[in-house]
């Protein structure tokens, strides 16, 4: 095959961190020459950039060897990498299982990389020879741009946008809820400096955008050491360096729109809370509340109970009363009673979100929650909670904005 005539085909999944990896992916292929191609049966390499937060989401990958397959039979020589969090939870100090059952459950793909390892992606390529060395050498990776895509900033209404990007500014988490598969799928939390996020939205403006969200497992934590961010409670009067790096950024001529995500409720301190009012930061904000139990929220290990979390959003609400808040919630976590359950209900009736994320539990392999709890409730069950706590939303909802 011809160094020249490269073709790629990114299928991403899951959350904004992969959307934006997959930019990162996508900028490096274009700096060695690759260019994309909407159609995935005449490419050359195609990247499958997978999510692993729920069992349907790994499901999804697993059943593409069908397809991948049929694409062989007129392209037997396209090339498949598989990246994002299914690779990271088989790698790494903090591996939830064995890299051989994912090798054998995806016998289709040609190489593995983890969302810490993007940055190897020439030499993958120059070991499936789809690039020469001198390619690869001659490629400073410091400076590959990521390939912009039509984007969209968190929100109910929120839509393709061509003036938004996102921008990373920590990677990693070391939060570990026990469901959670985000501290291994993406390792231990790591700060970018505040100088090359700087910098990036600066090069960003230059290149047209005006809106940027600022992307984190936990944005609260930015720039904070591992032994002060577990210090940090919510409601305290704590500086935070993360709301300095919004004002920050909120001075830089040409942005316009500040969104973030996600933020925890257990270490927002009134701080953030006063950065909240900024005119371009967004009037929406997407914090998880997972229950409304205090004893299922023990158990989930997050750090915050269902009043702190309740007064946490009066304190914003009443510094910004115009603000939208979205959240996620888990139902038929292990031993969550009907009690329990209803616990959420009510707590959902009197905050109103604006949006609402919610997952019927499933055992992620690995996980504290898997090793430790039985997944004690039928899936009827949870479908039916599901599907109760999706109408109270919306009913509320409907209550608080009018």
């Amino acid at each position: 095959m011809s160094f020249s005539s490269k073709k790629y085909h990114i299928i991403t999944f899951g959350c904004q961190a992969n959307t934006h990896d997959s930019e990162v992916i996508a900028g490096i292929l274009e700096s060695l020459d690759f260019y994309e191609t909407k159609d995935a049966g005449e490419a050359d390499l195609l990247i499958i950039n997978t999510c692993s937060v729920r069992q349907k989401s790994e499901d999804k990958v697993y059943g593409l060897g069908k397809k991948i397959s049929e694409l062989r039979v007129n392209n037997p020589d396209v090339k498949v990498i598989m990246a994002g969090c299914m690779v990271g939870s088989v790698t790494g100090e903090r591996q939830r299982f064995a890299f051989s059952e994912l090798r054998k459950r995806t016998p289709w793909a040609n190489e593995y990389i983890n969302p810490t390892q993007i940055k190897e992606l020439p030499k993958v390529l120059l070991r499936l020879n789809l690039i020469d060395d001198w390619v690869m050498k001659a490629l400073n990776m410091e400076s590959v741009p990521a390939k912009r895509m039509k984007t969209f900033a968190p929100g109910e209404n929120a839509i393709p946008n061509s003036k938004h990007a996102f921008v990373n500014i920590s990677v990693g988490c070391d939060n570990f809820c026990t469901f959670c598969v985000v501290p291994y799928a993406r390792g231990k939390e790591v700060s970018r400096s505040k100088e090359t996020i700087l910098k990036e939205v600066a090069y960003l403006v230059k290149a047209g955008f005006s809106e940027v969200t600022l992307c984190g497992q936990n944005v609260n934590s930015w720039g904070l050491s591992t032994e002060k961010k577990f210090e940090i409670r919510s409601g305290s009067d704590e500086k935070l360096p993360f709301a300095s790096l919004l004002r920050e950024i909120h001075e830089i001529p040409g942005i316009n729109k500040i969104s973030f995500i996600s933020s925890n409720p257990f270490d927002f301190t009134t701080d953030l809370i006063d950065a909240l009012k900024l005119p371009k930061v967004s009037k929406y904000l997407h914090m998880a509340l997972q229950s409304g139990n205090d004893e299922v929220l023990r158990r989930m290990n997050r750090r915050h109970t269902a009043q702190d979390f309740t007064n946490l959003v009066e304190k914003i609400r009443d510094k910004v009363p115009d603000i939208e808040i979205g959240t996620d919630i888990i139902v038929g976590f292990p031993g969550e009673t009907l009690e329990q359950f209803l616990d959420t209900v009510e707590l959902c009736k009197k905050i109103g979100f604006s949006v609402a994320y919610i997952s019927i539990y499933s055992p992620r392999k690995g996980t504290p929650a898997e090793r430790f709890y039985k997944d004690d409730i039928l899936l009827s069950e949870k479908k039916r909670r599901h599907a109760y706590l999706s109408q109270i939303i919306e009913e509320s909802k409907v209550l608080i904005h009018n």
